[in-house]
């Protein structure tokens, strides 16, 4: 099947090269931007690696500054490549305002503490789920898993939910960051930073 021409062509943008100097400006910039444009900017694909063998999956941003911040659980598919791999990339694609952004970092585990502050800020059906899913191992049915959710509402009911040993945050330290507008036939804008020490150095790239 031919699905060439379903291509979408890009509209001219205000040029992304300017005087900023550091990515993380320009990453909170782009972000708020896309707060008031896109539908669910937080999203991105996490891609990990285990055994040189790539895995990719959507995951949702929690907070950010000089670091990414995501949740997982370390049983899942996921939390067995970041304890061979601690290099992995996040892409956070707006197609509303046709723009991207690509992380390359290390990925480092954060204080249990913290970890905890945020499951129990989550709601509780979601901490009960995070409770009873022995995330990315197989199941004997989905009826059998919503059953155990149910029951686990009720015996929980007024109670605090047990916290999870296997529920992880997970940072990622920035090495390289990409911004990408999409341009007008194909004639892209992209700007990438490389960190070097303590120094954030960029240079324009080819579409």
């Amino acid at each position: 099947m031919n699905i060439g021409n379903t291509r979408k062509n890009y509209k001219n943008q205000e040029s992304i090269f300017d005087d900023i100097k550091d990515p993380l400006i320009k990453f909170h910039q782009w972000y708020m931007h896309a707060c008031k444009e896109v539908s669910e900017p937080n999203a991105f694909a996490l891609s990990t690696l285990n055994k040189n063998v790539p895995s990719s999956r959507m995951m949702l941003l929690k907070e950010y500054n000089d670091r990414f911040l995501f949740y997982t659980n370390s049983s899942s598919k996921k939390g067995a490549d970041i304890s061979q791999n601690k290099n992995a990339s996040m892409l956070f694609w707006w197609k509303e305002i046709h723009r991207q952004i690509r992380i390359n970092g290390n990925l480092k585990k954060i204080d249990k503490k913290r970890v905890e502050k945020y499951f129990y800020s989550r709601p509780i059906e979601s901490q009960v789920g995070a409770l009873i899913s022995n995330q990315s191992n197989p199941i004997k049915s989905y009826d059998l898993l919503i059953d155990k959710y149910h029951e686990t509402i009720k015996k929980y009911k007024n109670k605090k939910i047990p916290f999870p040993k296997n529920w992880i945050g997970i940072e990622l330290i920035p090495k390289k960051i990409e911004f990408w507008q999409g341009g007008e036939f194909r004639i892209h804008q992209r700007l990438e930073f490389n960190k070097r020490g303590e120094k954030w150095h960029q240079k324009i790239l080819s579409p």
